[in-house]
């Protein structure tokens, strides 16, 4: 197993090569699973595997969440005539049908899968948000299609460096309030019918959270974060805007250019992270996601 860094000083993004993630031992595995709850962001080369390889290997890190696009994307997707149906486990991000025809760039999947182009953190709308997401790269174009990182600890370790009307101490204890209908409808629009707006309401979480592994405090916004629970919403909102601007500008971009079969781990409660976006009229994108499962809400935690 080699390892690389790629920014150091912010023990951020770590490149692993020379290893088979379907026979790893139980220790190199622990040794991946720091290595991932250390820098955020793993990648990991050359894994041409299925979605039962996907599966076996995110298990090791704990339960797996449930794809809400077993809800919301399964006219499209989960076709009763495919001959490849889609694991609840698995939330497939691509252009491309079951059947394995490209989708047109106005259909509804392909309009809700453009919404993971702004800046979020994975099921911070849900009661209780992921801890890892674990994205396999099955087919890429051959331009664009990229996914970038930012580091949300090292934005919160130098909030203070300028001035701020909000100190960290005045922001320690804050709840927030999650919801993706509220971020689709900012970034795609008012996509989702009244069953589902009402099956995903607000969701609170924490707006600083302690890594239990690093034991550092990284701030916990994004896209899906709307509003600060007791404060003003407008001020509240304006706020998140600073802090979500603080994030992508406070540390260098990790801007990863996938090749296929390629496998990226990261950790949701320390980083941000978007696609690049790619002519979706001209290029297929196949992308299988697993995503980690919490174990309690994050207003739960103690700071």
């Amino acid at each position: 197993m080699d390892v690389k860094i790629k920014f150091e000083q912010q023990d951020f993004y770590a490149n692993i090569s020379n290893i088979d993630i379907k026979k790893l031992s139980d220790t190199d595995f622990i040794k991946v699973k720091n290595i991932v709850e250390t820098y955020g962001v793993v990648s990991i080369d050359s894994q041409f595997i299925n979605d039962d390889d996907q599966i076996a290997f995110s298990e090791r890190f704990g339960k797996l969440e449930v794809s809400i696009g077993t809800k919301t994307k399964a006219p499209d997707y989960n076709l009763a005539n495919s001959t490849t149906p889609i694991r609840p486990e698995i939330s497939r991000i691509s252009n491309v049908d079951l059947n394995d025809k490209m989708l047109p760039i106005d259909n509804s999947k392909v309009i809700f899968d453009r919404g993971n182009n702004y800046w979020h953190t994975d099921s911070s709308f849900k009661e209780i948000p992921s801890k890892i997401s674990i994205l396999s790269g099955r087919e890429v174009p051959e331009y664009g299609g990229g996914t970038d990182f930012i580091d949300a600890r090292h934005a919160l370790e130098t909030w203070e460096d300028k001035p701020r009307k909000y100190s960290l101490s005045d922001l320690n204890d804050c709840i927030c309030e999650h919801s993706i209908v509220y971020s689709r409808k900012n970034n795609t629009g008012d996509i989702f019918d009244e069953k589902f707006k009402k099956d995903m309401p607000f969701v609170k979480q924490k707006l600083i959270r302690i890594h239990p592994y690093t034991k550092r405090a990284a701030f916990f916004a994004g896209s899906h974060c709307s509003h600060i629970i007791g404060w003003d919403i407008e001020e509240s909102r304006e706020l998140i805007k600073e802090i979500n601007d603080w994030i992508i500008e406070s540390g260098e971009i990790a801007e990863h250019k996938w090749k296929t079969g390629e496998l990226v781990l990261w950790d949701n409660r320390r980083v941000l992270h978007k696609g690049t976006g790619y002519d979706e009229s001209k290029y297929r994108r196949i992308m299988h996601r697993t995503t980690v499962a919490g174990d309690m809400p994050s207003y739960l935690e103690k700071n």
